[in-house]
């Protein structure tokens, strides 16, 4: 899940695990750099990073914390303990760790493609049916998601990138990985929805949908307009009533043509999520959302 700040991304990414919870599968969904939101829309204890967090039936969340990613994946590759806690003690290391380029990335997107591909002891099937990640907004999400595919092609060889070069064969795969792009029906989230597909695209990554968030329901057509301008100037509730109603109209058709420019400029399906009017998104609001993602993926799907 990829977009701007403050386009409800986390929202979505919440949403869209629930949905498949709903529908009896197993889903797990993941958020990146201490954001901490699953555990606010869930009024759930806080989601760590040591193990999954059952936050309804089916749906589990984790967060993952890219120093302690790290200490796992030396963990996992120096095999002496004593070495890796001397390392991950050190001041000197985490700040080489966070200077070193693509290090966090990598161990972030590790940790993530580890999950993905986890298997059952008992029978050989996927722990997780789907697992939906809530990137950083755009510019880091990009960076996160090619992290690995940078690694491979920089590397001279070794164990890293060989890890590199499986973790890219499963976010590189449009069978594996489907990246969703949230906007809302606003110019500059648009744009940036845009341009993230087209860098996305040009690196080989595939991105799936576009989720248009926060749409006003259709309450007018354009027909409704004339009548209704033709009362807007009467004093009282009246006219109040029906300015209300022409903003809301303009505000339709405004929704209507960045759906018609995120689709037409990206090629891709575009789903429409409700504008959804609450102090707090609750579980009720994020049953709506996840509704309204089922039936748009059902109906993205059929028209393909």
């Amino acid at each position: 899940m990829l977009g701007k700040g403050g386009v409800g991304k986390s929202t979505v990414a919440a949403a869209l695990a629930l949905s498949t919870a709903r529908a009896g599968g197993r889903a797990l969904v993941v958020e990146v750099a201490g954001q901490q939101r699953l555990s606010q829309l869930f009024s759930a204890a806080r989601v760590g990073d040591d193990e999954a967090t059952e936050l309804r039936p089916g749906l589990f969340g984790i967060s993952i914390d890219a120093e302690r990613a790290t200490e796992e994946y030396l963990a996992g590759q120096l095999k002496i303990r004593p070495l890796v806690e001397l390392l991950t003690h050190s001041k000197a290391f985490h700040t080489f760790a966070a200077a070193a380029p693509g290090l966090p990335e990598l161990v972030t997107i590790g940790k993530i493609w580890s999950m993905a591909i986890a298997l059952r002891p008992d029978g050989g099937a996927p722990v997780w049916d789907t697992v939906t990640v809530d990137c950083p907004a755009t510019g880091h999400g990009i960076a996160l998601l090619e992290t690995a595919g940078n690694i491979e092609e920089l590397a001279a060889g070794g164990p890293i990138r060989d890890q590199a070069a499986r973790i890219q064969e499963v976010v590189s795969h449009p069978a594996a990985t489907g990246i969703v792009i949230v906007a809302r029906p606003q110019e500059l989230a648009v744009a940036e929805a845009i341009e993230a597909t087209a860098t996305l695209r040009g690196h080989g990554l595939p991105v799936a949908a576009a989720v248009l968030n926060g749409v006003h329901p259709a309450r007018f057509s354009a027909s409704d307009a004339p009548p209704l301008r033709a009362v807007a100037d009467a004093p009282g509730a009246v006219g109040e009533a029906a300015r209300a109603a022409l903003r809301h109209l303009e505000q339709q058709g405004d929704d209507t043509a960045y759906r018609t420019r995120l689709a037409g400029e990206t090629g891709l399906p575009v789903i429409d999520l409700p504008r959804v009017v609450r102090r707090r998104i609750d579980l009720p609001a994020l049953e709506l959302l996840a509704d309204a993602l089922a039936q748009g993926l059902a109906s993205a799907g059929a028209a393909a």
